[in-house]
């Protein structure tokens, strides 16, 4: 009796083994399964992460928020809502700065330089830009005939090519009052400079 007892116990503690033995394995498995779960979610996160970082980065608090003060008062003229500045127009049709300012990693470098070493003018100097950075398909879709169409029921049409090729910036300013450059020689073009709200040659009339 006590020899079928042993044999009994021996059975039920080598089948205990057994269901021990499976059960280790299978711990050791959902262990080792849970990294690519881990590392999913780690991904998930950095990459939302990332494209919160790149959506800030495309709007106006981030130039001065992070890169420099002097971008103050342009941040606040593109909120100003002021119809006298090109970047009120540009703002409500829904354009962020780095859409016209596209960023080159030299000179956000050269710029992050000039600021850490205190070297970094302010206010920024005015930005030269010339036809090609206006009119493309991009922008303004139309050349310099398309653009003298366009003001051609004006008292004094400004796009008409009458001196040669005039730089855009030499008459547009986005973040400042615009200076209507014709108004210096013509009369009738400085008539017009007070509806809309521009200089000429640097003073308000």
């Amino acid at each position: 009796m006590e020899d079928e007892k042993t044999a009994a116990d021996e059975a039920l503690s080598g089948s205990d083994a057994i269901l021990e033995d499976d059960q280790v394995e299978p711990v050791a498995k959902k262990k080792r399964k849970k990294w690519p779960v881990v590392a999913g979610v780690a991904a998930v996160v950095l990459v939302a992460a990332g494209a919160g970082f790149w959506v800030w980065h495309e709007s106006p608090a981030f130039c001065n928020a992070i890169c420099h003060s002097p971008m103050d008062p342009y941040v606040e003229s593109y909120e100003s809502g002021d119809e006298s500045l090109m970047v009120t127009a540009h703002a409500q049709e829904g354009y962020t700065c780095l859409q016209c300012h596209e960023p080159k990693i030299d000179e956000q470098i050269a710029e992050g330089i000039k600021w850490v070493s205190g070297d970094f003018k302010d206010p920024l100097p005015k930005m030269e830009y010339d036809e090609t950075f206006c009119l493309n398909e991009a922008c303004h879709d139309m050349d310099r005939a398309g653009l003298e169409a366009l003001t051609d029921g004006l008292a004094f049409n400004p796009h008409q090519n009458r001196h040669g090729d005039i730089a855009c910036g030499t008459c547009h300013s986005a973040h400042g009052p615009s200076d209507l450059y014709c108004g210096q020689c013509h009369e009738e073009a400085a008539a017009m400079a007070p509806e809309l709200g521009w200089t000429v040659g640097g003073v308000s009339l």
